[in-house]
């Protein structure tokens, strides 16, 4: 049985859905999830940005549309989005850093560990992302 589960597929096609679904179902029969997702945030019908959701319904921001950095916070531009990088490591470092995973001690700054923890069979992913095609742009 695969351990790690990567999906793709276009904008709107139900990845997110999948998760929330996958995650309630694992809930519902006893199997310890835990978890983030990222989820569009949408103002007066256009995308203004994204938040980091946790499996536990904790949420923050992101990512936003032109957002001018905050005083205070770790912040970097990607296109024409402005991340919070510390409201993303407060909200899912500590989903990855879970004191149910033994000797899990992840940082942002050390992917090794993840590395590690991936290929010593201390947890299990499902991960999805956007389909890239690059005959589009």
């Amino acid at each position: 049985m695969a351990r790690h589960v990567f999906l793709t597929g276009s904008p709107g096609v139900g990845k997110t859905t999948l998760i929330q679904k996958a995650s309630e179902v694992l809930k519902s029969s006893g199997m310890p999830v835990d978890g983030f997702y990222t989820e569009e945030v949408r103002q007066g019908g256009r995308r203004i940005g994204f938040d980091v959701v946790t499996l536990s319904g904790l949420r923050g921001p992101l990512s936003r549309v032109g957002s001018e950095p905050l005083p205070g916070r770790r912040e970097c531009r990607v296109g024409q989005y402005v991340v919070d990088v510390t409201s993303f490591e407060q909200l899912a470092l500590p989903v990855l850093r879970n004191d149910s995973t033994p000797g899990n001690r992840l940082s942002s700054q050390n992917t090794q560990e993840l590395k590690y923890a991936c290929t010593k069979k201390l947890f299990s992913l499902l991960v999805t992302m956007r389909m890239y095609d690059q005959l589009q742009h």
